[in-house]
């Protein structure tokens, strides 16, 4: 017998149910996730990841599809033992929430870690991932995958990105985003915050010819991309001590910005000898450099 029927709570099967308004507002508006620190997160894997990284979990919506299987008794037994709330609904309350969560049978109302960026830049300084302007869900949430996976130790979204705690980004990041510095700043403070610091800045810039592999990445480093079509804002890019671009066969020009984030993420990595970020490994011999922006009168290169 599950937690679940142990406990026995009544079927909800009211879309207007406060819990689940509740859900719904969050699904649907980012600035009510900013205000409450809260997010969602459905479907079982995602469920088992933050099972596995003990991210704090507010409630969880429970449907018939996952009483039904194993992956479920799983979900249901972790709850059950981290204490967290069930609420017992039918697989049409949960589509009333977020389409195709019904055949999941699960969401989660999670809690963000509160993070900065000043806070993130004072830690051991080895690499940041900031993006500018990616709109798709889908990008943020598998930049945020493979930039923990490469060994960034936090990723900030500037203006014009999608929300990285929106449900389809947080799906796409398939639980990278629990327990690891995910935030929002804009470019201004980015840059403010930086001065000062031993992180350089180097932007992925199509308009420039320097390869990847001619940057020192064993500096601390903040790496920078832009959306494929506009690419990065001009204070991002004159603010940067380096502009790369990724060779590309003749007559391509552009990558989307997860291919591009991938390919420079692994580069560094490459450059870093594929070292645990969490080793407190030597970042290199010019790391003591103190970050200045370029002259803005001449182009960064």
């Amino acid at each position: 017998m599950s937690p679940l029927q142990k406990r026995d709570p009544p079927l909800v099967d009211s879309t207007q149910n406060a819990a689940v308004r509740r859900a719904r507002a969050l699904e649907r508006d980012r600035a009510l996730r900013d205000r409450s620190m809260m997010y969602v997160a459905w479907g079982r894997r995602l469920a088992l990841e933050a099972l596995a990284s003990d991210a704090p979990l507010h409630q969880a919506l429970v449907g018939p599809a996952l009483i039904d299987s194993d992956d479920g008794q799983r979900i249901l037994r972790g709850l059950g033992a981290r204490g967290v709330p069930l609420l017992r609904v039918t697989r049409r309350v949960l589509e009333s929430i977020v389409e195709g969560c019904g055949d999941q049978g699960i969401l989660l109302i999670a809690v963000r870690h509160r993070h900065d960026l000043p806070d993130l830049l004072a830690a051991p300084p080895r690499l940041v991932l900031a993006a500018h302007g990616v709109q798709d869900p889908g990008n943020i949430g598998s930049i945020v995958r493979s930039a923990r996976a490469l060994g960034a130790s936090g990723f900030v979204a500037l203006e014009g990105c999608a929300d990285p705690f929106g449900s389809r980004a947080v799906r796409a990041a398939m639980g990278a985003l629990f327990g690891w510095p995910v935030l929002s700043a804009t470019a201004a403070f980015l840059l403010e915050t930086l001065r000062g610091t031993a992180f350089h800045l180097v932007a992925a810039d199509p308009a420039q010819t320097e390869p990847p592999a001619d940057v020192d990445f064993t500096r601390p480093t903040v790496l920078l991309l832009g959306s494929e079509g506009v690419g990065l804002p001009h204070d991002l890019l004159t603010g940067s001590e380096r502009r790369v671009r990724i060779p590309m066969a003749a007559g391509m020009s552009s990558l989307n910005v997860h291919a591009a984030a991938a390919i420079l993420l692994y580069e560094v990595a490459r450059q870093r000898g594929f070292d645990d970020p969490s080793s407190g490994s030597d970042p290199g011999p010019r790391a003591a450099a103190r970050w200045e922006p370029p002259d803005r009168g001449s182009a960064a290169e």
